[in-house]
């Protein structure tokens, strides 16, 4: 048998390493923020939370309490089959800062991780 150096070894490790991390990564970002067309979709908090992201954009539709947003998104969860479309559950307990909005209105609203508006304006 041949004998590898150290460096060599080090070097296999860390790419081996890297790749798992790189691999593991991709899985559990698939598994978080699947699409609204996947069967995988999370179901929308219906009640207020703690606070996860903030979101910017317009309603391109209203679902009953869904309001479908299009815009960015930071940490952005329910995306839909476009990555800047994000849907979000407006509940009786949400604060509506400048009363109700209609589709084509701009918003900017916080949200808890499963969905939920804790407030919108």
């Amino acid at each position: 048998m041949k004998k590898i150096g150290t460096k060599s070894t080090m070097a296999l490790a860390l790419a081996i390493g890297i790749t798992g991390s790189v691999s593991a990564g991709l899985a559990w970002a698939e598994a978080e923020y699947a699409s609204s067309s996947s069967p995988k979709t999370l179901e929308l908090d219906t009640k207020p939370g703690p606070a996860f992201t903030t979101i910017d954009g317009k309603v391109s539709k209203i679902e009953g309490n869904i309001y479908v947003v299009e815009g960015p998104a930071y940490n952005a969860i329910g995306g839909g089959a476009n990555s800047n479309e994000v849907r979000v559950f407006v509940g009786k307990d949400t604060k509506k800062i400048s009363g109700e909005k209609r589709v084509g209105d701009k918003i900017r609203a916080e949200l808890t991780q499963g969905g939920y508006a804790n407030s919108i304006q």
